[in-house]
């Protein structure tokens, strides 16, 4: 057996704990990848696909994500009560150049009010047509530590909702999980328009979902890190009659 004389105890447990870490990332990918050919949904009863980025997608190579396959693209605008994201206007400028259908989110957060929230929203979101509906983020992963109480998170929610859909003429959709829904989206907005997240097959038909996040770990030709992928809950007609797709300008 070959020993190595060099580098002592300390080096030796270093060499150790770099190579689970690696094993660790590489076994996570593989799960990743796993899951999301396991719950990859069916491309006959879900023909339109799409994705939702921000700019921790970084440059987004937006010909080749259209030519992949991608209908449409949810982008992030803004969160909270100040933040825009730095790369919204190119995203939306280019994905819609490329012929996808685009929507602006908004990441709502605990520790601010519902209609600040929303002022800075509308104050970036295009509401230009063909565009899809614009819509929330609801979630704790991600989300500030600061909050009181459930209540008041879920009073501020429905000044958010009242306030965008006085302006637009109709409310956001809710971005969420079952779960989240079920704990913190108050009843009286139970009715609206859900965008779901199930990572682990298809959402309940309880409730009334218009897309479906079925994988945060995807990969897309056009965007080199990881990206969640997304199914319109509805055959290419329905599609159709939502919104028309924009005109490519090249």
């Amino acid at each position: 057996m070959l020993r190595l004389r060099f580098g002592g105890p300390a080096i030796v447990a270093s060499l150790a704990c770099a190579s689970a870490a690696a094993l660790a990332l590489v076994g996570r990918e593989r799960w990743d990848a796993v899951r999301t050919f396991l719950v990859e949904p069916s491309a006959e009863r879900f023909p339109v696909r799409g994705i939702d980025v921000s700019h921790h997608q970084g440059v987004i190579d937006w010909a080749k994500v259209r030519a992949s396959g991608q209908a449409f693209a949810f982008i992030k605008a803004t969160e909270g009560a100040d933040f825009r994201d730095r790369r919204f206007t190119e995203n939306w400028q280019r994905a819609r150049a490329e012929g996808l259908v685009t929507g602006a989110y908004h990441f709502f957060t605990f520790c601010s009010p519902g209609l600040a929230q929303a002022t800075n929203f509308l104050s970036v979101a295009p509401l230009d047509a063909p565009v899809l509906p614009l819509s929330v983020d609801v979630e704790f992963t991600g989300n500030c530590v600061g909050w009181e109480s459930l209540d008041t998170i879920r009073r501020e929610l429905v000044v958010f909702m009242d306030h965008v859909r006085s302006q637009v003429g109709q409310a956001p959709v809710l971005y969420t999980t079952e779960d989240v829904r079920r704990e913190l989206v108050p009843p009286e907005l139970h009715g609206h328009r859900y965008w779901l997240r199930s990572l682990w097959g298809e959402p309940s038909d309880a409730v009334a979902w218009q897309f479906w996040q079925y994988s945060d770990s995807g990969q897309v030709p056009g965007i080199s890190t990881r990206v969640d992928l997304n199914v319109f809950a509805g055959p290419a007609a329905a599609w159709s009659a939502l919104v028309p797709a924009p005109e490519s300008r090249r």
